[in-house]
């Protein structure tokens, strides 16, 4: 790119210089040859006169006899002849004398010239003219002596005109072409610098181009070049400022989008994946570049091409096992002429429907365990107010069914004060260093007669070190924990609280938990597809609590072989 700069420059330069010349040559030189044939003319004809002049002044009388034609051509002769050598440079003129009868009297000069018999019969008539005959300049001069007319002087000169005219041509071609170098050189010279100048520019831009947005130009001069180093310093910047700016947004865009819980696609009209955030890449598989056939009942990649063809709205329900979904594919417009693409909307419905159907289990349980209690407490109740049977004994028997019943109703009631105490309103915990092995003696001595009752064993075990809780949250889990594992427990069973740092597990020896229902233990109001008791709302009240004091829970469980709970705490 350099050279062709060069090259083009330097030919730029020499062709102005050439076309000034040329119309220098054109239009200047034909001025110039007038005025010097003018003056050719001017000269020669003074020459002529001051040659008669001469002829007839001082000396002369033998010049005028001779003009009269009475003279001798002796000593008037020679006199005659030295005047006229006086004009007549060698080689270039010739001076002729002519008298009144057209008789040449003298003619000296080394010019090759011949008068014409009318240019003589001019002179001798004493007629002043200017011509050119033969290559020459020739003037004719009249002679007068005492105011008569005695001849006259016919002087021819070589055109010294032409000879200046063909020294000034020599020389203006010479300086044409001196300037012609010259001009190339510096032409080659400008050419070189601008060239470097120009190339870093491209240079510049092409680095633009490629992406590589801080390149920068060091603006050397003050000229026009830069002024537009500075310019595209200044592009430069704010570009680069703009693709920053653009990479923020993007960056920030794609950590929203990866952080949803709906799985966001922008896919083709021939279903290849043009962007997947996190949770779409799960439904359709990280490595899958198109979108798969995923549901039996929903074709998503028809729909997606019936979305960019009639860029209408597609909005399903799709269920698939255990899986319930919602999918909306809206259509994108494409800045290209083609049809653009679609955005598919993955919501993923299944924890709210799982979390709606055990909230109705849980109704319809609640309501069934309290039909029971209010039935043998209103039937109780009847009994004695009615006072057919006043035997102590069965007054007795009918109060403690309704103690009994009582305590039942009092426990679905905690229960749900429980769960409305850790819910989403729920106040932030108090979190102190507590010594942990003392929290756990302490729930254990709270359970000891529930675990005498059922003929279960408790043990405590381990070493525990300091850590940071809510007393009350961290006992209302443990009390929960140890409850559950002496309800699934066997008459001679133990459960133990294993103490590890400032973690604390909770171990039983009772049937376990299936591999089925392990994922969804915590899930409120789920009870597991075993016979099982309560409402299914203590694991998930127990995760809430210690969640909530910064720490994480653990369950590991084999359907015959017991099951493990895990609390771990911070530390302080």
């Amino acid at each position: 790119m350099r050279l062709g700069f060069r090259i083009s420059l330097t030919l730029l330069v020499s062709l102005a210089v050439v076309l000034s010349v040329g119309i220098l040559l054109l239009y200047g030189l034909p001025t110039v040859q007038r005025r010097i044939e003018e003056h050719a003319r001017k000269v020669t004809l003074a020459q002529a006169a001051a040659t008669a002049d001469a002829i007839t002044s001082g000396r002369g009388g033998g010049w005028r006899a001779m003009l009269g034609g009475s003279g001798t051509p002796g000593s008037s002769g020679q006199l005659l002849q030295r005047t006229l050598n006086l004009y007549a440079r060698p080689g270039e003129t010739r001076v002729i004398v002519v008298n009144r009868r057209g008789k040449i009297l003298a003619s000296e000069g080394e010019a090759d010239f011949r008068a014409e018999r009318p240019l003589i019969q001019a002179a001798a008539d004493g007629k002043r003219s200017f011509r050119q005959s033969g290559g020459y300049d020739v003037a004719v001069a009249p002679i007068f002596y005492r105011e008569k007319l005695a001849g006259g002087v016919i002087l021819a000169t070589g055109g010294f005109e032409n000879t200046f005219y063909r020294i000034f041509m020599r020389s203006s071609l010479e300086a044409a072409l001196i300037s012609l170098i010259a001009s190339g050189g510096v032409a080659l010279l400008l050419a070189t610098v601008m060239g470097r100048r120009v190339e870093r520019l491209a240079l510049g831009a092409r680095s633009i181009a490629d992406g590589d947005l801080s390149y920068r130009l060091v603006p050397d001069h003050g000229d026009e070049l830069g002024e537009l180093a500075r310019a595209f310093n200044e592009m430069a910047d704010r570009l680069e400022g703009s693709f920053e700016e653009l990479k923020r947004g993007e960056r920030n865009l794609r950590t929203i989008l990866d952080n949803l819980n709906e799985g966001v696609l922008a896919a083709a009209a021939d279903g290849s994946i043009l962007f997947a955030n996190r949770a779409a890449r799960r439904v359709v598989g990280s490595d899958s570049g198109s979108v798969p056939d995923l549901w039996e009942e929903f074709d998503l990649r028809e729909a997606i091409a019936r979305c960019v063809g009639s860029r209408e709205r597609i909005e399903a329900m799709v269920q698939d096992g255990r899986i319930f979904m919602r999918v909306n594919v809206v259509h994108l417009t494409s800045g290209s002429a083609d049809h653009g693409g679609a955005l598919v909307v993955m919501q993923d419905l299944s924890e709210g429907r799982r979390l709606e159907v055990n909230q109705q289990r849980f109704i319809a349980n609640a309501a069934h365990t309290l039909k029971t209690p209010i039935t043998t407490i209103v039937g109780a109740a009847e009994l004695l107010l009615s006072g057919d049977d006043e035997d102590p004994a069965v007054r007795r028997r009918l109060l403690k069914h309704i103690f009994n019943e009582s305590n039942k109703m009092q426990q679905l009631s905690d229960t749900l004060l429980r769960m409305a105490r850790t819910g989403f309103e729920a106040s932030r915990p108090e979190l102190r260093e507590i010594d942990l092995r003392q929290a756990a003696a302490s729930a254990l001595s709270q359970m000891s007669p529930l675990a005498e009752r059922m003929g279960v064993g408790l043990s405590l075990t381990g070493d525990a070190d300091p850590a940071l809780a809510d007393g009350e949250r961290l006992e209302h889990s443990l009390l929960i924990l140890l409850q559950n594992a002496i309800k699934h427990s066997s008459r001679g069973d133990v459960v133990t609280l294993r103490l590890r740092g400032r973690s604390v597990s909770v171990e039983d020896e009772g049937e376990g938990i299936s591999e089925r229902d392990l994922p969804h233990v915590f899930e409120r109001f789920y009870r597991g597809s075993g016979k099982a008791e309560g409402f299914g709302l203590g694991l998930s009240i127990c995760k809430e609590n210690v969640e909530a004091m910064g720490g994480g829970i653990e369950i590991s469980s084999e359907r015959g072989c017991g099951t493990t709970v895990t609390l771990t705490l911070l530390s302080p």
